[in-house]
């Protein structure tokens, strides 16, 4: 608590991001749709910094759960050196192979567009979003991922059940 008020930044930090996904989000999606969706009045107001207005955190929750755009619940919780992620809880239960595939997959787009954007000293909003999707969306597996190794009980059995899984998906000479 100390080292906050030592260094003042803090405060002016958290705010300048939360405003910032404050414009992101504005930018992104249709205000009116997700107000009338909600039933929050006053959005545009209520996501402009220069305004009176201010989100309640559980208009704060609605707007991102009908919208599924975790930007402002991302800023809030970086400032405090946390990150969420969103985890779909309608897909289908996938191999441990395929999500690990999946990971490489992802890791590979970010790879890519981190090169893309490498020589720039500023990303744009929509270039940094884009980043940002990619980087939740490993997160994400990579959050199910260890869900479903934990859900395998202990022991020898997660592997064993990756090995049965990696057989099973991809077929080896032999034994299929």
């Amino acid at each position: 608590m100390e080292c906050l008020n030592k260094t003042g930044g803090f405060g002016e930090n958290a705010q300048k991001n939360y405003d910032e996904a404050c414009h992101a989000f504005s930018a992104s999606k249709n205000l009116a749709l997700v107000s009338r969706f909600t039933g929050v009045k006053k959005l545009g107001d209520k996501l402009n910094p220069s305004q009176s207005h201010k989100l309640s955190a559980f208009e704060l929750g609605l707007i991102t759960k009908a919208s599924g755009d975790y930007t402002l619940v991302n800023s809030m919780l970086l400032s405090l050196d946390m990150v969420a992620v969103n985890v779909s809880r309608d897909g289908k239960p996938e191999t441990l192979v395929k999500r690990a595939l999946q990971n490489s997959v992802l890791s590979g787009k970010l790879a890519e567009q981190t090169l893309e954007n490498g020589g720039e000293i500023r990303l744009p909003r929509r270039k940094a979003q884009a980043l940002l999707d990619v980087c939740n969306a490993g997160i994400a597996n990579l959050v199910l991922l260890a869900n479903d190794l934990e859900n395998r009980s202990g022991g020898a059995t997660p592997f064993l059940s990756m090995g049965v899984d990696f057989v099973v998906q991809n077929g080896a000479p032999g034994l299929m």
